[in-house]
């Protein structure tokens, strides 16, 4: 036989083998179960099955027969001893795998018959649940199902777009912010802080006059908002514009509802910001030997690509405020509550999704790390309002029978490596190594989801107001490690998707 008909044969050996379990698994009789469904919460249900013993005996003699091909008991030839005495010698040995066949079947029976549509695994404690020698089989468990809501009229709504065209005033402002990324930083010699110097500062957080944390010799910018991993000061430049090396000012910070520390969460909070040292910067001259440094051989060519990056920053904003208005008519017409404990194990995917998203867009390095130092330090809001946005556009999706194909996958993993300026491949193995792959699908979905309602919709173009408010982000926290309470976590079960 050659290498080919060998080949041949194995597969259709293959082919037979795998429809024979199929028809065994066909002809396979359902359970004899009972179901008992309780709500025990918003997306939260309590299960209670109850198996028949004509269905525990059934699969002990199914177990114990396979088990008794492979038995060796003395005074018989391997797997020739009597059934009954098998299932006497070695019932303890098979019980385990009964009851693990028994749970298996009625899991799945259940999620077809019961309509349930779990979100997580069941949590379910084998070792502990006991199969009896008499009577019934019952166990139960809790399971996070998804939320259950009338689906929305998603047909008939009429939404504001944002429209705004890229003006000469727009890319001054954007080419002098490029220019300054190669501006020598010097040391101020005259005058108080200015926006846009850089600074050296020490930096005390303090509620009620405690200090809840303190970060020395820190260096940043000097924008009209300092980010950090857990807040914002919301005015920095205007608060200590004018001080001098050695001064200190004091203003406010707000503290995100997703700070490690739980005396501060939501909070206004005092900031203390000591100035040590200021530096200033020197801008390069924009001439011949610039540009070609940047790789462009006129000014109108280095205007031109600006405007190009303007063009993709406003179309991303426009989609983000035309998602946001679609999602609060959707979500207004029914409401629905979310479980807390849901939504604090689906923050690292939220903020995940959110940064997939803006790579995909193509915003630079530093407007992704500024955006994700706000989505970080209101992550429960953040996730909050992703998770409903999920469940709703899920359901859409279903009824439109919207789907994500491998070739979306590539499609996305391609843009983003293009965007990003990196190699196909190694943008591929950074998502998988990060586990990404199910955001990076969801966010998909959502997003052939909301094209395929925008095909329905009315819409009513408005002017697009830029966010083009400059922002510093540091990677500190407004929390110390020492009065970081671990256990706790923020209670939001109650608050509305607009939080």
């Amino acid at each position: 036989m050659s290498s080919d008909e060998f080949d041949d044969a194995g597969a259709a050996e293959g082919s037979t083998a795998m429809v024979d379990a199929l028809s065994q698994a066909e002809m396979k009789p359902k359970l004899d179960m009972k179901v008992a469904v309780n709500d025990v919460g918003a997306c939260k249900k309590h299960v209670k099955i109850t198996i028949s013993r004509n269905d525990i005996e059934r699969q002990f003699a199914e177990s114990v027969g396979a088990f008794g091909k492979d038995a060796s008991v003395p005074g018989f030839r391997k797997g020739h001893a009597p059934t009954q005495l098998i299932q006497r010698r070695f019932r303890k040995e098979v019980s385990g795998q009964v009851k693990s066949a028994l749970l298996l079947a009625s899991l799945e029976q259940l999620e077809d018959e019961q309509k349930i549509r779990p979100i997580s695994q069941p949590q379910i404690d084998i070792e502990a649940i006991e199969l009896p020698d008499l009577g019934p089989f019952e166990f139960e468990f809790d399971v996070e199902v998804q939320p259950e809501f009338p689906l929305p009229d998603y047909k008939n709504l009429t939404i504001k777009r944002p429209i705004r065209v890229v003006h000469d005033s727009d890319i001054d402002v954007e080419l002098k912010k490029y220019i300054e990324r190669f501006a020598q930083v010097v040391p101020k010699l005259e005058g108080g802080v200015a926006e846009g110097d850089y600074v050296t500062a020490n930096i005390t957080f303090l509620n009620n006059g405690a200090v809840r944390n303190e970060v020395r010799d820190v260096n940043f910018r000097v924008f009209p908002e300092l980010r950090f991993t857990d807040g914002f000061i919301p005015d920095l430049a205007k608060a200590i514009e004018g001080a001098k090396i050695g001064e200190s000012r004091i203003t406010k910070a707000e503290i995100g509802s997703a700070s490690a520390d739980e005396a501060i969460r939501g909070q206004s909070i005092d900031v203390s910001i000591e100035i040590l040292d200021i530096k200033t910067v020197r801008l390069p001259e924009v001439d011949a030997a610039f540009l070609d440094r940047l790789g462009f051989d006129s000014l109108e060519e280095f205007r031109t690509a600006i405007r190009s990056m303007l063009e993709r920053r406003y179309k991303f904003q426009q989609e983000q405020a035309i998602r946001h208005e679609l999602f609060n008519q959707l979500y207004a017409q029914h409401p629905f509550e979310m479980p807390a404990e849901m939504i604090a194990g689906q923050m690292k995917t939220a903020i995940e999704r959110r940064v997939i998203e803006m790579q995909s867009a193509g915003l630079s390095e530093r407007e992704i790390r500024n955006r994700s130092a706000e989505i970080r330090s209101f992550a429960h809001e953040t996730t909050l309002r992703d998770l409903k946005e999920y469940f709703i556009l899920s359901r859409i999706a279903e009824v439109e029978n919207v789907k994500v194909e491998e070739s979306d996958i590539d499609d996305e993993i391609e843009l983003i490596a293009d965007q990003s300026d990196q190699s196909i491949r190694r943008v591929r193995a950074q998502i998988e190594k990060e586990g990404r792959q199910d955001a990076l699908a969801a966010q998909i979905l959502e997003r052939k989801t909301i094209a395929r309602i925008l095909e329905f919709v009315k819409f009513e173009d408005v002017e697009l107001i830029p966010e083009n408010k400059d922002v510093e982000t540091l990677d500190e926290s407004a929390a110390s490690a020492e009065q970081v309470d671990s256990s706790s976590a923020p209670d939001h079960s109650s608050e509305s998707a607009d939080a």
